[in-house]
């Protein structure tokens, strides 16, 4: 198949990407949030770190899943180095993300470990957001 035509198909694939990674990076800051308020004792009784574990552990999975899938697709040639670094910023940030779950304990958060996960996160999105800028700056 000709690059030009696979041009559409790989941009707006991209799209539903991003916005699929904005959902979870929603749905980790909120785990942040609550694992905070747990903690504190500001939370509701059915709340607990294993609860938050485990449907951290589901996200995560899912995640996962997810980054795979990105890895799996083809990218035409003129994408391939962007197709490179949102692979790799996505990785990074499941590398954070593992970090932060692994942080989380039965009765305590390793804090040292967590704020690694969400600072290691933090740098992998700020890759993808600067490889975003790239392809987007218009040419003069």
């Amino acid at each position: 198949m000709h690059t030009r035509c696979q041009e559409p198909n790989y941009v707006e694939v991209v799209n539903q990407n991003l916005e699929r990674l904005l959902v979870f990076e929603t749905v980790f800051k909120e785990y942040v949030h609550t694992c905070k308020n747990i903690e504190k004792g500001n939370c509701y009784a059915s709340e607990s770190l294993d609860h938050l574990r485990l449907y951290f552990t589901k996200n995560v999975m899912k995640f996962c899943t997810f980054v795979d899938s990105v890895d799996a697709e083809a990218a035409p040639c003129n994408y391939a180095a962007f197709h490179k670094v949102l692979v790799n910023g996505l990785r990074g940030i499941r590398g954070g993300v593992l970090n932060m779950l692994q942080a989380i304990g039965t009765d305590k958060v390793d804090h040292d470990r967590f704020a690694a996960g969400l600072a290691e996160q933090q740098a992998a999105r700020a890759e993808i957001d600067t490889a975003f800028s790239k392809i987007l700056d218009p040419i003069f």
